[in-house]
């Protein structure tokens, strides 16, 4: 399976991945769109990629100019494809690698992320973990989540600062900010 980066400056260039991975890439267009609405906060950013799968949120993220990536995926086969576009692209002096699961990443990190992305297995419900990383304080005051999922995911959006919410057939894409931010930005 070939995923095209569709931004930066890599935009148009491909990174092929097996396809007998179980791994489910986000979409060219949601990627797209995502990255769109964040707009210039990507530049110069600390991007976080849980649950990276293959990688090629955070590669988009480097692409279109976050200053460092890390990545955090506990499927070790995925993380050798991770280390494989990381090498090709040339990212790899941006970038961090940890092959755990994300609920471990969190308890080690002492780091300050500027965007977080979410992209669990799309029954996977993170409502505890982005209360973890808000807890924790690892988004920065400005940062923001942007959390993958699934339409028919029983979630209670209550619980977070949800600025912004964007449907894409079976996929939705949920924008989470600190409530106390006081910081309005059109998407």
């Amino acid at each position: 399976m070939e995923i095209v980066i569709t931004g930066g400056e890599l935009r148009g260039r491909r990174l092929v991945v097996p396809d007998n991975i179980r791994v489910r890439p986000t979409m060219s267009l949601i990627r797209e769109s995502v990255f769109n609405s964040l707009g210039d906060r990507v530049f110069n950013s600390k991007f976080l990629d849980l649950f990276a799968g293959f990688g090629t949120v955070g590669i988009e993220a480097l692409s279109r100019g976050a200053q460092s990536a890390t990545f955090v995926e506990k499927n070790k086969k995925s993380v050798g494809i991770i280390r494989k576009g990381l090498e090709i692209f040339d990212f790899s002096g941006r970038t961090e690698i940890f092959n755990i699961s994300a609920e471990k990443f969190l308890q080690i990190t002492n780091s300050t992320y500027n965007i977080i992305y979410l992209d669990p297995p799309y029954m996977f419900d993170c409502s505890d973990l982005i209360l973890g990383i808000l807890d924790k304080k690892i988004l920065a005051d400005d940062g923001i989540i942007v959390w993958e999922t699934s339409v028919r995911s029983n979630i209670n959006k209550k619980r977070f600062n949800t600025v912004k919410e964007k449907r894409y057939g079976e996929t939705v894409v949920l924008y989470i900010e600190y409530e106390e931010s006081g910081i309005s930005r059109e998407f």
